[in-house]
């Protein structure tokens, strides 16, 4: 009985001790635990503060949104991971060791996130080669609309329907990209049909003064009618005018519609679907 009282009380000595070095252990890496803390802290607070310079002085600057907002987005990764060092080097974690956990991580990273690598690197294609800047509208793949900005990931577009459309980086970069506003303004094409007892002569007179006299519609490069189709129902015309950028979405339906406002005016038809049947007695 004694005997395993006095293990029992060993035991507990033993256990006491142990708690007691642990403790003292903690106590002894609490001020380094706090330093790390609060350079962790303050550098959040630097970062932020670098981050926000960064962005008033490229929107001062010359750089386009497109090429702003990646920017801002690697510097802001690039300042996290700087900081991240400091504090584990301040923690007492070796540097040799960091960087081997870092090169064996960034290889596993690298095999599991190969996509979200590809889309890193076009974001920087896109950036080096500039084929489109913010406000710009531009055709990629299935989608259009107007270029909001370029973050490190997605390409972020704002089609006519005011819907947002995020497009990784590694689709716009390797597939075909029509830029419909860089030289400032825009061809648009609206396709009508006259009745073939129409003379084109008059039909294209009355078109081009119809379309002349809309605002939007710019005086050079001056409008065009084409003859594109001899149809089963009707001569097919194409209406050509160069508009602004910011008139490309509204252009085209008020082309449409002065147009069909002057052929009526003039006492020109515009055809429908018909067929002639022609009898033998």
């Amino acid at each position: 009985m004694s005997e395993t009282l006095e293990q029992g009380q060993e035991t507990l000595r033993e256990t006491a001790g142990l708690f007691s070095k642990i403790w003292d252990k903690v106590v002894s890496f609490l001020p380094t635990l706090l330093m790390a803390l609060c350079i962790f802290l303050a550098g959040i607070l630097i970062a932020r503060l670098i981050t926000k310079i960064i962005s008033r002085a490229m929107s001062r600057s010359k750089i386009d949104g497109a090429a702003s907002s990646f920017g801002q987005s690697v510097v802001k990764i690039m300042l996290y991971a700087i900081l991240l060092i400091i504090c584990l080097s301040v923690l007492g974690v070796p540097t040799a060791s960091m960087i081997t956990v870092v090169g064996a991580a960034g290889v596993a990273i690298g095999l599991a996130l190969q996509n979200t690598l590809s889309n890193l690197a076009g974001g920087f294609i896109l950036m080096l080669a500039k084929p489109f800047q913010a406000g710009d509208f531009i055709r990629t793949g299935a989608e259009e609309g107007f270029v909001e900005s370029v973050s490190i990931l997605y390409t972020k577009l704002r089609t006519m329907d005011n819907h947002t459309v995020f497009i990784p980086n590694s689709a716009v970069s390797s597939g075909a990209v029509t830029n419909l506003s860089q030289r400032g303004r825009i061809r648009v094409r609206v396709q009508l049909s006259v009745s073939y007892a129409a003379d084109i002569r008059k039909t294209r007179a009355v078109l081009l003064k119809a379309v002349s006299g809309l605002e939007t519609v710019l005086k050079k490069p001056a409008p065009a009618v084409a003859v594109t189709e001899l149809a089963e129902s009707g001569i097919e015309l194409t209406v050509f005018a160069w508009v602004r950028n910011t008139d490309f979405i509204t252009a085209p339906a008020a082309v449409r519609e002065c147009c069909k406002y002057a052929l009526d005016q003039a006492g020109i038809e515009i055809p429908y679907p018909q067929i002639d049947v022609h009898t033998k007695e």
